[in-house]
C-alpha cells in the first residue's frame, strides 16, 4: 500500500512539472508566431507585387503611352496599389488612368524623395502629393514607412524611358496578424489540452513500470513466477526491472525443469504404452491369422498319413495344403515388411520416380488378373510427373491398390486409372465400379488385420494388412490415401504433398 502511494505521489509530481513546462514553451512558442506572422506576411505580399510589376512592365512594352491608362487601372484594381508615371523630365505623363497620380496643372514640377532623400530605385515609402513652399508649385512624393517598387518602362511609340513607382496601400492591421489575433483563444485553449494530455503520457511513462514493478514483486513474494517485468528501458528503471526478472528466472528454474521434466516421462509412458497396446494387439491378430492356416493344415496333413476317409486322395488334399501354406507365407513376408518399416524408419532408398510409368508397371503385373476376371481397365496417365520415392517400396502400395480394386469388384467390372495434379501437387486414383464398403468400415480400413467382411473368410479376402502397408509406406512418402464410396463403386485417391 504504501509503495501504491508512493508511486501516485510521484505521478502527480512530475505530472505538475512537465505540465508546467509544456505551457510555458507553448506560450513562448505563440508569442514568437504572433510576433514573426507581421514580417512574414509583408515578405509574401511584397514578392507577390514584384511579380505583378514585372508583368506589368512587360505588358506597357507592348502598348502605346495613350493606350497605357486602362493597363495602369486594371493593375490598380488587381493589386490594390498606388502608381505614379514619370517621364523623362520627372513630370507625371499623361495616360489617360483615372485611378493613377494624374499631372498637375500650371508649373508644377514632380520630386520623388526615398526615406527623405531624393532618388530612384526602390524607395522606401509610399506617396501623397502636396505643394512645396517658394515659387511656382512643385509636386512632392512624400515618403512613408512602407515598401514601394520602381521600374523603368519604355513604350512601344517612344523611345524615352519612363519611370514606374508602384506602392501597396498602407493598412493599419495585416489579415493574418487580425486573423491570429482571433483565434488566438482557442489557439491557448488547445495548447492547455495539449499540454495536460503531455503530461499526463509522460508521467505514466516514468512511473508505470515504477508501479508495475512493484505489483510483480509482490507477486513474487507469493511464490508467482509467472509474471515478467521485460523492460527495455536503458535507465535505473529498465536495470531494476531486468534485474528482477534475473532473480524470478533463478528462483523458477528449479521448479521449472522439474515440471518439463516430469511432463516429459509422463509423455514417454503414454507412448510406451501405446505402442505396447499396438504390439499386443499386432501380435494377438497375427496369431489368430497364423492359428487358422495351421489348424487346417495340421488336419489334412493328419488325415491324409491315417488315410481316413475323403483325404485318402492325396493330390486334392496336397494341393490345398499347398495353398494354405501359400496364403501363411504372404501373410509372414506382410509381416516381416511392416517389421522392418516400424524398427528402421530410415531405411529408404531415396530418389525420383515417374509416377505415370511406375503405375504401368504395376497395371502389366496385375494385367493378368484383371482378364481373368474379365474386368475392363481403363487408364489415364500424365507423363513428366515425378516424385522423390523409393520405386520399390512405393510401386507395393500401387500394387496393393490394385489387386484389391479388381479382387473386391465382381467379373465385367471397370477399373479406373488415373494419374496427373490436383491443385498443383502429383496424385494418382484407383476406381473400381460394382463394389461398395459399409460406411462403419471406412474410418478402419488402414488399421492392421482390419478386413470390413466380418466373418474372415479367405475365400472374400485377404490377410487384413495390405491397406495397413499401404498406409505405412504413403506415410514415408509424405502422402495421404483415402478411400471412400462413389456413385459406382469405390475410389482410391493418393496425393503427394
Amino acid at each position: 500500500m504504501l509503495r501504491r502511494k508512493l508511486g501516485e505521489s510521484l505521478t502527480a509530481r512530475i505530472f505538475l512539472i512537465t505540465f508546467l513546462i509544456l505551457l510555458c514553451a507553448g506560450a513562448i512558442t505563440f508569442a514568437f508566431i504572433a510576433w514573426a506572422t507581421p514580417s512574414t506576411y509583408t515578405s509574401v505580399v511584397n514578392d507577390g507585387l514584384q511579380k505583378q510589376t514585372d508583368a506589368l512592365v512587360e505588358q506597357l512594352k507592348e502598348a502605346r503611352l495613350e493606350d497605357s491608362g486602362p493597363i495602369l487601372d486594371e493593375f490598380i484594381r488587381s493589386s490594390r496599389t498606388d502608381v505614379i508615371l514619370l517621364d523623362p523630365n520627372g513630370e507625371i505623363a499623361e495616360t489617360g488612368s483615372e485611378l493613377s497620380v494624374r499631372p498637375m496643372t500650371g508649373d508644377d514640377t514632380i520630386t520623388v524623395a526615398a526615406d527623405g532623400y531624393g532618388g530612384g530605385g526602390e524607395v522606401s515609402a509610399s506617396w501623397g502629393v502636396g505643394t512645396s513652399e517658394g515659387s511656382g508649385n512643385t509636386t512632392t512624393v512624400a515618403t512613408l514607412q512602407q515598401y514601394s517598387i520602381a521600374a523603368d518602362i519604355s513604350f512601344a511609340d517612344r523611345t524615352e524611358k519612363y519611370s514606374l513607382y508602384v506602392t501597396p496601400h498602407a493598412e493599419e492591421e495585416n489579415p493574418a496578424v487580425r486573423a491570429l489575433v482571433q483565434m488566438a483563444p482557442w489557439l491557448l485553449l488547445v495548447l492547455l489540452a495539449f499540454s495536460l494530455l503531455c503530461a499526463w503520457v509522460y508521467s505514466r511513462y516514468i512511473t508505470g513500470p515504477i508501479v508495475r514493478i512493484s505489483g510483480i514483486a509482490k507477486l513474487m513474494s507469493e511464490l508467482d513466477f509467472n509474471w515478467k517485468c521485460r523492460e527495455t528501458r536503458r535507465d535505473e528503471i529498465g536495470t531494476l526491472g531486468r534485474s528482477l526478472d534475473r532473480m524470478s528466472e533463478r528462483l523458477s528454474g528449479s521448479l521449472t525443469e522439474l515440471e518439463a521434466a516430469n511432463k516429459a516421462l509422463r509423455g514417454e509412458v503414454e507412448r510406451e504404452r501405446e505402442l505396447d497396446r499396438q504390439r499386443m494387439a499386432f501380435f494377438s491378430a497375427a496369431s489368430h491369422e497364423l492359428k487358422t492356416p495351421l489348424t487346417i493344415l495340421k488336419g489334412q496333413l493328419s488325415g491324409m498319413l491315417e488315410g481316413i476317409d475323403v483325404y485318402r486322395d492325396r493330390d486334392k488334399y496336397l494341393f490345398r495344403s499347398l495353398q494354405v501354406t501359400g496364403r501363411m507365407e504372404n501373410l509372414v513376408r506382410e509381416m516381416l515388411s511392416i517389421s522392418r518399416m516400424e524398427t528402421d524408419r530410415t531405411d529408404m532408398e531415396k530418389g525420383y520416380a515417374e509416377l505415370a510409368e511406375l503405375i504401368d508397371r504395376q497395371l502389366e503385373l496385375y494385367g493378368e488378373l484383371v482378364k481373368q476376371r474379365g474386368q475392363n481397365l481403363k487408364t489415364q496417365l500424365e507423363p513428366g510427373i515425378c516424385v522423390e520415392a523409393d520405386a520399390s517400396l512405393l510401386g507395393k502400395a500401387v500394387g496393393n491398390l490394385l489387386s484389391n480394386a479388381a479382387l473386391y469388384s465382381p467379373d465385367g467390372a471397370e477399373i479406373r486409372v488415373w494419374c496427373g495434379r490436383r491443385q498443383g501437387r502429383a496424385a494418382f486414383i484407383i476406381e473400381n465400379t460394382g463394389a461398395h464398403i459399409n460406411d462403419n468400415a471406412l474410418p478402419h480400413l488402414f488399421e492392421a488385420f482390419y478386413r470390413a467382411e466380418g466373418s474372415r473368410n479367405r475365400a472374400t479376402g485377404g490377410s487384413g494388412l495390405g491397406l495397413y502397408l499401404v498406409h505405412m509406406i504413403l506415410e514415408r512418402h509424405h502422402a495421404s490415401c483415402t478411400i471412400e464410396n462413389i456413385e459406382d463403386g469405390v475410389r482410391a485417391e493418393v496425393i503427394f504433398f
